[in-house]
């Protein structure tokens, strides 16, 4: 059995230990927020890539292979904005 100090000293590790935990979470939460700003920022950012994309006509490959890549990164950036929005919609 633990005496009264050693409780005292258990008592204090515990909390030190949950404020631990809940420093790293805000900190984690922080940045994730922050990735979902800077993913959010994306479009505006690259819109005058993205429009020139989008007024391609796949003429030659160059067009083509534009047209693809920003058609498999729209479906990653898609998925990892989903999966982002849900981890924040839990905090």
């Amino acid at each position: 059995m633990a005496t009264a100090s050693e409780v005292n000293v258990g008592l204090r590790k515990i909390a030190s230990e949950i404020d631990d935990v809940r420093t790293r979470f805000e900190r984690s939460k922080s940045r994730i927020i922050d990735g979902a700003n800077m993913l959010g920022a994306i479009p505006t950012d690259n819109a005058d890539v993205l429009s020139t994309i989008d007024g391609y006509a796949g003429e030659d490959a160059s067009e083509m292979y534009a047209q693809s890549e920003k058609a498999r990164l729209t479906a990653e950036f898609i998925a990892l904005k989903n999966s982002i929005d849900a981890l924040i919609a839990e905090f």
